[in-house]
């Protein structure tokens, strides 16, 4: 059994009721911090161990954070399993321009949806077991690309040839392991839909409120790129068909 440290989740006082809910706490969190980290822009850049600090402070419950720059794609990495160790806790990666010493301002599209991944993992601690449990049974190695090359992507999009793809590769992996692609899937791209919108929201946010600090607004990488609710519709489709069967077969 895979037991999530408590550690490294909000407890059930304060994070509580629905998915949609757990996802709107995860907004109002992310809401906060900006808030926060939002007034230490008193020039074009701040330190990553001031980021560190006031996203701790922004936690409203105790967790180990490691926040580190990074030349490539970022990311959120839990290590959340109770053994024991003194190490569970949040590892986020920023990607960062090169030329810069610190976090940029116009960096902040790239960090805010790094928080909110690391939000939606304090709400959301099923999705971290199951992350856990795809790992260990090997269902993440057998998953990870077609994931990445078929529905995380800015590929273009066409509706029945995703239908189609989905159908064939479903076909690799036993009713359990399709299940937990499935829902995993789903997941990660309402999540991802979410930290992108939470990215161009404060990045533009940011602009407004430090016109001194920037010579021209930019904006943000644009969410619609990855058809992400087209996508989530097929795998939710796919997900109730395989329920069906399997109830039909009892």
């Amino acid at each position: 059994m895979i037991i999530i440290s408590q550690t490294i989740k909000l407890p059930l006082e304060i994070c509580k009721g629905s998915y949609k809910d757990r996802i709107n706490l995860a907004k109002e969190l992310n809401s906060k911090f900006f808030d926060e980290i939002n007034k230490k822009f008193t020039q074009k850049t701040i330190t990553f161990d001031m980021f560190e600090k006031t996203l701790k402070n922004s936690t409203p419950t105790n967790v180990n954070i490691t926040v580190k720059p990074f030349d490539k794609k970022g990311g959120v990495t839990c290590l959340c399993v109770d053994d024991q160790s003194n190490n569970l806790g949040y590892l986020i990666r920023i990607e960062k321009r090169q030329m810069m010493d610190g976090l940029g301002i116009l960096d902040t599209e790239i960090a805010l949806h790094e928080t909110m991944h690391y939000f939606l993992n304090l709400t959301n601690p099923k999705h971290n077991a199951r992350a856990l449990k795809m790992f260990y049974s090997k269902t993440l190695d057998k998953t990870e690309k077609f994931y990445r090359d078929n529905l995380y992507t800015r590929n273009e999009f066409n509706k029945e040839n995703t239908q189609k793809a989905l159908s064939e590769f479903l076909k690799q992996l036993n009713t359990e392991e399709q299940i937990d692609f499935l829902q995993s899937s789903r997941y990660r791209l309402i999540e991802e839909y979410n930290a992108y919108d939470e990215g161009y929201k404060y990045l533009d946010k940011i602009q407004d409120s430090h016109p001194e600090l920037i010579c021209e607004k930019i904006y943000a990488r644009e969410k619609e790129d990855f058809h992400f609710p087209e996508i989530v519709e097929i795998i939710t489709d796919k997900l109730k068909e395989i329920f069906a069967n399997r109830h039909n077969l009892k």
